[in-house]
């Protein structure tokens, strides 16, 4: 999952993408995550690093969006489109590509 935002002058370059990763959650009181402002290659600008306690920490429930609606109110950024993960792709299973049995 990512965000495309409007777009940020980080020096020399233009952010267009808020990416989320690595968090750390302490279970009942806390989360740390870190945060990158892409540009629209994705090569990362720039990063920091945002702990949700609190009310904050309570309101991020299993929504992952909110991390990133909350990470920009944080940074005074504008989401554009938040874009999901790409679905796991299943494979169908194999054929049974064993020897048949040979009645006897």
């Amino acid at each position: 999952m990512y965000a495309i935002i409007q777009p940020v002058t980080v020096f020399p370059s233009t952010a267009s993408v808020l990416f989320i990763d690595n968090v750390n959650v302490q279970p009942g009181t806390s989360a740390t995550y870190q945060w990158w402002l892409q540009d629209a290659e994705r090569a990362n600008l720039t990063t920091g690093t945002i702990t949700l306690m609190g009310e904050a920490y309570a309101a991020w429930g299993t929504d992952d969006e909110y991390l990133y609606t909350y990470t920009a109110q944080q940074l005074g950024l504008t989401i554009v489109e938040i874009v999901p993960d790409a679905p796991a792709i299943i494979a169908p299973p194999l054929p049974d590509m064993s020897a048949p049995e040979v009645a006897s």
